[in-house]
């Protein structure tokens, strides 16, 4: 870990003031759904968007490198950790808007407007709003993801994507707080400009609509199903798929990453220690006992190579590498 030592303090005593949980050293293996990653020299627990805000801004004031955590899919931590503030964000209050307060709303008589803080889990709020009789949340079903990590990445569930629900949402940049509406967000597929600006989601003003509960269950449930052989202990797909160019110029039936690294590159199975690309899904790679993030990058950078030299294809991460993985040596 770096000299951070004063700032770490100096941080340590403002949480002390506005009585914010945190713990130092902690493992984030137990935070990531890869079960990988050495320790955050801090990790903090804020419970509400204002909180959230405080710890942002105050890693930033003591000139502290931040990153926030959801559910921890999409990611991959280095075994040396973090040096620096990793937040787990718990802030899930929600709300149900008035119409006429959001622009553009209103005009069909099942929207619903609802405003959620960032660390809400997207199933956790489907389930809930299910409750209300509000809908569609259920193509995402079974996606482990928070709000905020929805929105950074445009989540798709089918042939839905999670950008097409965001009204309006508050964003923080490590000094001031500004509102956005939903184009500013720029969003495509599996991404939006968050990857650029590196802003943090306070809350979102999603537009859903009053349905039918039931048939909404049905379909949340299909989904379920369609992703029960997924494997579990990884941070989802990988790369992002191959461009519609790419897909014709090598006469493919499918831009699957997938596909390629089971038909085409057969890849499916190749393991370094205990990381797999997976057998269940070759888009995927798996943890199948104590795998380390060494493992997984070698993995990654061998699904690279391979793609770039028999195919001429550059996949492009769909996961974020988070600490320190330039010490890492890809085997060819």
């Amino acid at each position: 870990m770096g000299d951070t030592v004063s700032e770490i303090q100096a941080l340590k005593k403002t949480l002390d003031r506005q009585r914010i949980e945190y713990s130092e050293y902690a493992e984030l293996k137990r935070y990531t759904t890869f079960r990988i990653g050495g320790p955050a020299r801090l990790l903090v627990f804020p419970d509400n968007s204002r909180r959230l805000q405080q710890v942002a801004e105050s890693a930033a004031e003591f000139g502290l490198p931040c990153k926030v955590l959801g559910m921890g899919s999409n990611v991959l931590v280095a075994d040396l950790g973090f040096d620096g503030v990793v937040i787990i964000n718990r802030s899930t209050h929600w709300e149900i808007r008035r119409l006429e307060s959001l622009p553009g709303l209103g005009e069909n008589v099942a929207d619903v407007a609802v405003r959620v803080d960032s660390g809400m889990p997207v199933n956790s709020l489907m389930k809930t709003l299910f409750k209300e009789g509000i809908t569609g949340l259920e193509w995402f079903a079974g996606i482990p993801a928070s709000v905020g990590g929805a929105i950074y990445t445009n989540m798709h569930g089918g042939d839905y994507f999670f950008g097409d629900l965001v009204v309006n949402a508050a964003l923080f940049d490590g000094q001031s707080t500004r509102e956005v509406d939903g184009v500013y967000f720029q969003f495509e597929y599996d991404r939006s400009r968050l990857h650029d600006t590196s802003e943090l989601v306070l809350w979102a003003d999603l537009r859903l609509k009053k349905g039918n509960v039931e048939n909404a269950r049905q379909r949340a449930s299909q989904q379920l199903k369609s992703k029960a052989h997924y494997p579990h202990r990884s941070a989802g797909c990988v790369f992002r798929n191959l461009s519609e160019e790419d897909r014709r110029r090598l006469n493919l039936p499918t831009a699957s990453v997938g596909y390629i690294m089971d038909k085409v590159l057969q890849l499916k199975g190749h393991r370094i220690g205990d990381a797999i690309i997976s057998r269940q899904h070759a888009a995927f790679i798996e943890n199948i006992g104590n795998a380390r993030a060494t493992d997984v990058n070698q993995l990654i950078k061998l699904m690279q190579t391979k793609a770039a030299e028999q195919l001429g294809v550059d996949l492009k991460l769909e996961i974020e590498l988070i600490g320190n993985f330039e010490e890492l040596i890809a085997e060819d």
